[in-house]
């Protein structure tokens, strides 16, 4: 059996219960210690003069993933994508969610932000899956879907604003599917304000 499959595996089993309130869902400490400036040093730059728009990501920022439920978060990262002629930026966060069992089908993203619920249709869902048991091994197979979701800079500037040093609080994104097999996500405020700043420093520089 591959390392992933026994990733996945350990995952599910290290997750908390679903009957759970949302509100226990909590980053590690670890994660919870990271500043915003750790992820816009490491954010990804990517775009020259060829390109339309510079992306801004932080895909590479970080190998501790949020806390999750219904599913594990084997990728997720939020980015900024900067039209070079006007300077508009388009603002997306994205997950690749690893499951077994039935395909999820995401019709909906909901989120929180300053005490109101966003309720959005996500900008791509794609699916394939990666590993299935043997034949002497009898399983599911390992599903992925990743849903990529763009949020107004409003909000972005919001949640950035929001970020409080230390405090282990996530930001919740839930995935609504459509039999019911829902997803909550749970993001450090901290990456949202890194690739904030991230993309602050880049307007002085471009």
């Amino acid at each position: 059996m591959s390392a992933l499959p026994l990733a996945v595996m350990a995952a599910f089993l290290f997750t908390p219960s679903d009957m759970a309130p949302v509100e226990s869902l909590r980053l590690s400490r670890g994660l919870a210690k990271i500043e915003p400036s750790h992820f816009a040093r490491r954010a990804v730059i990517r775009g020259d003069h060829l390109d339309d728009a510079i992306v801004v990501s932080t895909e590479k920022a970080t190998l501790k993933p949020g806390p999750a439920r219904g599913a594990f978060i084997w990728d997720g990262h939020v980015q900024a994508s900067v039209q070079r002629a006007s300077g508009q930026t388009r603002w997306e966060v994205s997950h690749q969610l690893t499951y077994t069992g039935a395909r999820r089908e995401i019709t909906e993203v909901r989120y929180e932000i300053a005490g109101r619920i966003v309720k959005i249709k996500p900008t791509t869902v794609s699916h394939w899956t990666d590993y299935c048991p043997l034949f002497e091994m009898p399983g599911e197979c390992s599903q992925f879907t990743r849903v990529i979701f763009e949020i107004p800079e409003d909000d972005v500037r919001a949640l950035a604003e929001a970020y409080q040093p230390g405090s282990r609080k996530p930001w919740l994104i839930r995935l609504k599917e459509a039999s019911g097999q829902d997803v909550t996500i749970g993001v450090a405020p901290a990456e949202v304000a890194g690739v904030w700043q991230a993309r602050q420093q880049l307007a002085l520089t471009n």
